[in-house]
């Protein structure tokens, strides 16, 4: 994993979103977690702000360092960060506010 340091696994919560052609109503089907990948979660230990995708300033709790080869995650996607493989020793779980795309990795904000 280079140098991204300790490691964690990413997961996503799969959820597929439909509609009932009768009553229009929303469906969701939770198909549980999907493993994206090693990653490193950083706590925001003092409180600093994101700009958000509508231009607000949001607090985050943690930032996720990915391999620069990791897909975009939506905002509004639910993710696990756990020290183990199996998604069982979970570090921190929340939905993701920002995603951004770097040279050498990737960042997600929770």
């Amino acid at each position: 994993m280079g140098g991204l340091g300790h490691i964690h696994y990413l997961f996503v919560r799969d959820v597929i979103v439909s509609k009932d052609q009768e009553t229009g109503e929303t469906i969701e089907v939770d198909n549980g977690l999907k493993f994206i990948g090693k990653c490193r979660e950083q706590v925001n230990g003092s409180g600093r702000l994101i700009a958000g995708v509508d231009g607000s300033m949001i607090t985050f709790n943690s930032v996720i360092h990915l391999n620069k080869n990791t897909g975009p995650i939506e905002v509004g996607k639910e993710v696990i960060i756990s020290n183990d493989l199996e998604g069982n020793a979970v570090r921190i779980k929340g939905i993701v506010l920002r995603f951004s795309q770097g040279l050498l990795h990737n960042r997600l904000w929770v």
